[in-house]
């Protein structure tokens, strides 16, 4: 997924504005030098190729232009949390017991999940815990600006124009009202915070009452995620990997990570890995988060699914520990 919130959080905590700013003429790689108001004239004629509702596209004219959203994008890192840090952060004792409990409310629903995706339970929960802390944290920004700021402002324009143009049809279908479509400055939303792209591609209506709805309706949210992991791969039937604990790091280990190895168990064995879990005929690949905090993975193909929802070691590797957490006997 394109962001999530609280990795979104995380990162924009740690970069820095620039010193420029958003309204100054200074900003060299700024495209769009028509107005505001012009661009939107001009997107309402590019959009009637799509066929829209009347009433859809009466919503263009409400658009305002959000500077907030061109300024978070903009913002350049000055340095990076370590992964023991945002491991931290992200995965809490409070965290870990409101997704067993969260299991348990939901258990037959996500049961009925499993079935019919054949993705894990415990990794649906997770995911959904650190993206919006399982929906309490699914953004407020109005996506529509959101998206269409972006688009406008000529950074990635041709994206968000795109995600854009999804978000208004996902209205001109009725699965989201204008008025509920709020999410991150960067367009995500829902519980599981899906860019509007990925809801076009991957949203379910789980409960056959005729809508996708992702930020009210738990099995629509829940089975849109699954289904997502689902086509990219997802094997319920083998492990994610493992924390390789009391290894000693050296270069050889180093570049078989960097160059993305994928060896089988007993290989690695070979090197001097301590494997718990066993993974049979399946392959696995190491994954080394930082140098500095020291910690080596082991993981398989399942931990590439993820990495296809957000491409971030960090929270690949936070989704299944968790998941693993939750799954705990306590």
């Amino acid at each position: 997924m394109f962001n999530t919130l609280i990795f979104i959080f995380i990162f924009l905590f740690c970069e820095r504005l620039s010193s420029e700013p958003l309204d100054s003429s200074k900003f060299k790689y700024k495209e769009n030098v028509i107005s505001w108001e012009k661009w939107l004239n001009n997107l309402k004629i590019e959009l009637k190729s799509l066929d829209l509702k009347a009433d859809t596209v009466k919503i263009l004219s409400e658009i305002k232009f959000n500077s907030r959203v061109v300024e978070l994008d903009k913002k350049q890192p000055e340095f990076k949390l370590t992964f023991n840090q945002y491991l931290s952060k992200v995965i809490t004792p409070n965290r870990v017991e409101i997704g067993r409990l969260k299991l348990k409310e939901h258990l037959i629903l996500i049961k009925d999940i499993e079935k019919k995706y054949k993705v894990s339970p415990h990794v649906i929960v997770s995911l959904w815990g650190i993206e919006t802390s399982y929906g309490k944290h699914k953004g407020k920004f109005d996506v529509l600006n959101s998206l269409a700021s972006l688009s406008y402002d000529g950074r990635r324009a041709n994206f968000f124009l795109k995600e854009l143009k999804h978000s208004l049809k996902i209205i001109d279908d009725g699965h989201i009202s204008r008025k509920n479509l709020k999410g991150s400055w960067a367009g995500a939303f829902g519980h599981t915070q899906f860019m509007p792209s990925t809801f076009v591609n991957y949203a379910q209506d789980f409960d056959n009452d005729g809508k996708k709805d992702l930020l009210n309706n738990y099995s629509d949210a829940l089975a849109s995620g699954a289904n997502y992991l689902s086509k990219m791969g997802w094997k319920n039937d083998i492990s994610w990997g493992e924390e390789i604990k009391a290894f000693v790091l050296n270069n050889e280990i180093l570049d078989l990570s960097k160059k993305k190895v994928y060896k089988n168990e007993n290989f690695w064995k070979s090197m001097g890995l301590a494997i718990k879990k066993s993974y049979s005929e399946n392959r696995l690949r190491i994954i080394i988060p930082d140098e500095s905090s020291n910690r080596v993975f082991l993981v398989t193909k399942n931990f590439d699914v993820i990495l296809n929802w957000n491409r971030s070691n960090y929270f690949a590797l936070a989704v299944n520990i968790l998941s693993d957490r939750i799954n705990e006997e306590k």
